[in-house]
C-alpha cells in the first residue's frame, strides 16, 4: 500500500497531476507545515497501481525546443494596463474563447486565495490577468481540462511550467489539435499560507478587510511596479519592490517552495508548453524604440501549435523579433537557471510557525548585516594564527 508519491518530498512541485491521475481518487493535495501543497494518499482507497509515480513529471527530462523569440505588446492600452507585461495572454485567450473553448489560469477567489479556474467568456477571463505571486492549486483544473478535451472542447491551459507539465502528464499528446498550453519564465512560487498570513497582518494593522490585491500594479510604470492592497473602504496601500514586505520577500527568495530551487528541467529551451512568456526585461537594450514603460512581453514559441496560435492573434499585437535571448539573462536569469534559496529561509519559517507573517521580522531578515555582524564575519575569516592572537588579546582583557 502506497504512503506517498515521491520518496524525496523536496522533488514534489505540487502540480497536482498525481491527484488528477489517480483512478480511485485516493490522492488529495494537502498543505504541509510551511503551507505548500503535497499529495496525501488515502490507504483505504489506494490499490497500489503506482500510476501516480509512473506519470509524475517531477525530475523527468523535458525535450529541448527550437525556440523562436519575439517581443510583443497588445495594441489596446487598456489590455496592457490590466496585464503584468504586454497583454499577449489576453490575445491568445480570446482566440480560444472565440472557438467555443475554455481558458484555465490562476485567479483570486472571494477570500483572496489563488486557485486555478476555467473561464468560459471574456468577463471571467479578467481575473486571470496579472501575475499571482503565490502557488495555486491546479489539481482540479487539470482534471477539468482533461475532461473537456475528451469531449472535443478546445482548451488553453496556462500556469507555471510545472503545472503545464502536470497537465501534459495527464493527457499526453492525444489532444494536440485542441490543447494550447502557455507557461511563463518562473522565478519560483511562495506558500499560500505565507500570503494569507500577510493579508491577515494587513487587516489587523488597518482594522479593515482586504478586498483586492495586485502583485504588479503599473501606477508607477511597468518597470517600477508596485504591490497594492485595497481595503473594504476603498483605501489602497501601495508598496514597492523593496518596501512591500511580501513582495520584497518573494523577490529575495525568502519563502519559495523547496522544489523551485532545483528546477533545472524546465528552463531555457526545455518547456512542456507550446508558448513561454515573460517580461521583456532589458528592452532598453534589445528594443529601445519599443520601450514605452507600459509593458512588453517576451514570447518564446516552442512548438508548431504555439506558432499557429501566436500568428492567429498577431493582428492584435505589435510584434518584433528578439535576436539574442542570451543577452537578456543579465536582466532575467530565471530564463536559464532556478532561484537560489535565501540563506535565512529556515529562520523565516521558524518565526512564521509561531507568529504568522511579521513584516518587521521579514524586513529585518532581508536587511544587510549590521556593523557588529560585519566585524564578526571578518574575524571568522582571519588566518588561524592571527585569529589565535586576537583571541589572546581579548582573554588578557
Amino acid at each position: 500500500m502506497r504512503e506517498t508519491v515521491r520518496a524525496n518530498k523536496a522533488d514534489c512541485t505540487g502540480c497536482g497531476a498525481c491527484a488528477s491521475i489517480c483512478p480511485k481518487g485516493a490522492i488529495t493535495m494537502k498543505p504541509d507545515e510551511e503551507g505548500f501543497l503535497y499529495p496525501a494518499v488515502d490507504g483505504a482507497k489506494c490499490v497500489s497501481c503506482d500510476l501516480c509515480e509512473k506519470r509524475c513529471p517531477a525530475g523527468k527530462p523535458v525535450q529541448a525546443n527550437v525556440q523562436h523569440a519575439f517581443g510583443a505588446q497588445h495594441r489596446d492600452a487598456r489590455v496592457r494596463g490590466a496585464s503584468s507585461s504586454g497583454g499577449v495572454f489576453t490575445a491568445l485567450a480570446r482566440g480560444v474563447l472565440a472557438r467555443g473553448g475554455v481558458v484555465f489560469g490562476a485567479a483570486f477567489d472571494e477570500a483572496l486565495r489563488v486557485e486555478h479556474v476555467g473561464a468560459f467568456d471574456e468577463a471571467e477571463l479578467a481575473g486571470m490577468c496579472g501575475s499571482k505571486y503565490v502557488q495555486s492549486d491546479a489539481a482540479e483544473a487539470i482534471a477539468h481540462a482533461a475532461s473537456l478535451l475528451e469531449r472535443g472542447i478546445p482548451v488553453l491551459f496556462s500556469g507555471a511550467p510545472c503545472q503545464v507539465n502536470g497537465l501534459r502528464a495527464r493527457v499526453g499528446s492525444r489532444y494536440d489539435e485542441l490543447l494550447l498550453t502557455v507557461d511563463f519564465v518562473c522565478h519560483g512560487v511562495p506558500s499560500p499560507a505565507v500570503f494569507a498570513g500577510y493579508l491577515r497582518e494587513l487587516e489587523h494593522r488597518h482594522g479593515r478587510r482586504v478586498t483586492a490585491y495586485a502583485f504588479r500594479d503599473k501606477r508607477n510604470g511597468w518597470k517600477d511596479f508596485s504591490a497594492v492592497a485595497t481595503l473594504e473602504d476603498g483605501t489602497q496601500i501601495a508598496g514597492g519592490q523593496t518596501t512591500d514586505p511580501y513582495l520584497y520577500g518573494f523577490l529575495q527568495n525568502l519563502y519559495l517552495r523547496p522544489s523551485c530551487v532545483q528546477c533545472d528541467a524546465l528552463r531555457g529551451a526545455h518547456h512542456a508548453a507550446d508558448i513561454t512568456m515573460a517580461d521583456l526585461w532589458g528592452a532598453q537594450d534589445v528594443a529601445p524604440g519599443r520601450d514605452d514603460d507600459t509593458g512588453l512581453s517576451l514570447v518564446l514559441i516552442n512548438t508548431q501549435r504555439g506558432r499557429q496560435a501566436f500568428e492567429a492573434c498577431r493582428a492584435q499585437l505589435a510584434v518584433f523579433p528578439v535576436r539574442d535571448v542570451d543577452s537578456l539573462l543579465r536582466y532575467n536569469p530565471s530564463i536559464a537557471r532556478p532561484a537560489t534559496a535565501h540563506p535565512k529561509r529556515q529562520a523565516f519559517f521558524r518565526h512564521f510557525a509561531g507568529h504568522g507573517f511579521d513584516s518587521a521580522h521579514v524586513m529585518k531578515l532581508l536587511a544587510g548585516p549590521g556593523r557588529a555582524e560585519r566585524i564578526a564575519r571578518r574575524i571568522l575569516h582571519l588566518p588561524r594564527g592571527l585569529l589565535r592572537r586576537v583571541r589572546a588579546v581579548f582573554q588578557r582583557h
